[in-house]
């Protein structure tokens, strides 16, 4: 299956997810009573009549010109999501096209912001903090990300870090955690910024060190968090390691 359509104004589906489809191309959906849709491994897209659509989960290349046309093929509904996942295949953006705010939409009832991506050597996470700037009403943050060293050789991009506050985000939530220098920063950032934070949620599954058997990962992540996080979280705002 490469191409389908999924259309008509007396469809009762809520949810249509597609996932393992290698060979998909483009979706065409008119569904007036679609809530959710998650959709991997596609070129194009297109959503004609979803009122009801607030939850949606895609997959990006590692540019910004994908996330931008991403954003476009969610123009019909982009200002009633509620809930959005991306996958990013990689954080390591080209040079001459870093992420910038003007590449985002306004989406004011966007509350939840899923990230997947992957981190490469000690590439800055801060540079997500993109989105939470773009998204100034997001409630709930959910960081899911991997790990791995690059070549000595290879050159990493490091961001300029613009620190400014933001004054809903009230959970936190940071897969994948291991304790890390680019992890420690991010989460500082998250501690100074986040005006209104209520809590944050560490779950070191997933986490991967080169120099640490793969046994001793989650236990020496959650040693990590307690050690290195929890002196540093003030008393209104609640850490939970899992």
């Amino acid at each position: 299956m490469s191409n389908l359509e999924v259309c008509g104004s007396s469809l009762v589906l809520k949810h249509l997810k597609i996932v393992n489809c290698y060979d998909f191309i483009s979706l065409k959906v008119s569904a007036p009573r679609l809530t959710s849709l998650t959709v991997k491994m596609f070129e194009e897209l297109l959503l004609e009549h979803v009122p009801m659509l607030t939850e949606v989960s895609l997959r990006c290349d590692s540019c910004s010109i994908s996330i931008k046309r991403v954003f476009s093929q969610l123009s019909c509904c982009i200002s009633q999501l509620k809930v959005l996942c991306l996958q990013l295949i990689c954080l390591q953006y080209s040079i001459e096209q870093p992420i910038e705010l003007c590449e985002f939409p306004e989406m004011p009832k966007l509350n939840k912001l899923v990230i997947k991506c992957c981190a490469t050597g000690d590439e800055s996470l801060v540079r997500l903090t993109a989105f939470m700037r773009a998204f100034p009403y997001l409630e709930e943050f959910v960081l899911k990300y991997e790990w791995y060293r690059l070549p000595r050789e290879d050159k990493v991009m490091k961001d300029a870090i613009v620190r400014s506050p933001h004054n809903h985000l009230k959970v936190f939530k940071f897969c994948g955690y291991y304790g890390r220098t680019i992890d420690a920063e991010l989460l500082s950032y998250i501690l100074e910024k986040c005006v209104v934070l209520e809590k944050i949620i560490i779950d070191p599954s997933g986490a991967i060190s080169p120099d640490t058997d793969e046994l001793d990962v989650e236990h020496t992540a959650r040693k990590n968090a307690k050690e290195h996080i929890e002196p540093h979280v003030p008393h209104h705002v609640q850490l939970v390691v899992l």
